[in-house]
């Protein structure tokens, strides 16, 4: 789900829809593929993440939960501000630059004022702090719920089992994850740290720590994992219409667009999630693949590292006369092997890949699902 978002970072100079950095060339394509990746890859990704902070939990207690995220999570999220944030934003910087003039010499004069340099937010890294966040949320939920329905633990037990075991569980995930989805488009534009998509991401994590519970329903996602992905592709069409809609929108937005926004929102990574984790078992129940364990290793450092030199290549292809896909497979096949080259060759055997568990012990990669 990481890399998923490194090629939907790479579609967005591309899209129509208002940005603050854009090449000169653009697509509805480009829409329509950025609502699609957008509206279920961050979702997925706080499932697996609830699931593997929950296992964490129980394997670990609270304090090597703490522990955990205070060492893979935490202290590379400091440091990568520190060394990002300004690099990110001397990016941005710099592709403006050169789309409005033109002029790559007019980008190199821009950065070479050295204005570019301050700490400001933390664009990509906004996604680690929300999962400091949602852990901690969810423990302090899981005590609460002990302390203030301990004695129904057996029945709300049943109730999400009920919810993993329904035929129709992407619909009831729907239901519960549109109460914050929809406000997400009706009163804001559907931005991902906005409060309400904050929520409905955390409600993502939450299902995930649950789903760890009931990990041994996982075997049965297998079984006609293709329809629920089949049903989301059908629901796209809408999903992009209504989410473009709102984006353009200018003052007080339609409310039925706002509504429509949240709904397809909510309906598509509900069904990508259970399509997906279906897939994964049906593939990799026994263990991940050499090349699947090696991008997952991967894909932490590339995250981290990928948006300031995506967006720098992306600002001096659009000096060129090509079309849109073209500069974007150009800026893909730019960026993808320094990023992955920068892994295998600087990271992948240092101290850093173990500080981000980039390399996991042998015995560890194959070690049995659910042991």
């Amino acid at each position: 789900m990481i890399m998923i978002v490194i090629f939907g970072h790479a579609v967005l100079p591309y899209v129509t829809i208002p940005r603050p950095f854009k090449d000169p060339q653009t697509h509805v394509g480009f829409d329509v593929v950025a609502v699609f990746l957008y509206s279920f890859a961050m979702p997925v990704f706080f499932v697996t993440a609830g699931f593997a902070a929950a296992a964490l939990y129980q394997r670990r207690g609270v304090r090597g939960l703490a522990k955990n995220r205070f060492l893979t999570i935490f202290l590379p999220l400091l440091i990568a501000y520190l060394l990002l944030s300004p690099l990110t934003r001397g990016a941005y910087a710099f592709a403006r630059e050169i789309a409005v003039n033109g002029s790559i010499q007019a980008g190199l004069e821009l950065i070479m004022t050295g204005d570019w340099i301050r700490w400001s937010k933390a664009y990509h890294l906004w996604f680690l702090i929300s999962l400091l966040l949602y852990t901690a949320l969810a423990v302090c939920l899981r005590w609460g719920v002990l302390q203030i329905f301990g004695r129904w633990a057996g029945h709300l037990r049943s109730a999400t089992r009920y919810l993993f075991a329904s035929r129709w569980r992407s619909i009831l995930l729907t239901l519960i994850v549109s109460g914050t989805m929809i406000p997400a488009y009706v009163v804001y534009d559907g931005d991902a740290t906005t409060l309400p998509m904050q929520g409905a991401l955390l409600t993502f994590f939450v299902v995930g720590w649950l789903l760890y519970l009931h990990r041994d329903l996982l075997p049965t996602f297998r079984y006609a994992a293709w329809r629920p992905i089949a049903a989301a592709v059908a629901v796209l069409p809408l999903a992009a219409w209504s989410t473009r809609e709102r984006l353009f929108a200018t003052g007080d937005p339609d409310l039925l667009v706002g509504i429509t926004a949240g709904l397809t929102n909510s309906l598509l990574p509900a069904l990508m999630t259970f399509g997906l984790l279906g897939i994964f078992q049906r593939r990799y129940a026994d263990g991940p693949s050499p090349s699947g364990q090696y991008f997952s290793d991967a894909s932490y450092w590339i995250y981290l590292i990928h948006l300031p030199l995506l967006v720098a290549v992306a600002g001096v292809l659009t000096v060129t006369p090509y079309p849109a896909v073209i500069k974007y497979l150009l800026t893909l096949a730019v960026v993808v092997p320094i990023v992955l080259g920068s892994y295998h060759f600087g990271v992948r055997s240092t101290a850093v890949g173990r500080f981000l568990k980039g390399r996991k012990p042998r015995e560890a990669i194959q070690q049995p699902a659910g042991s």
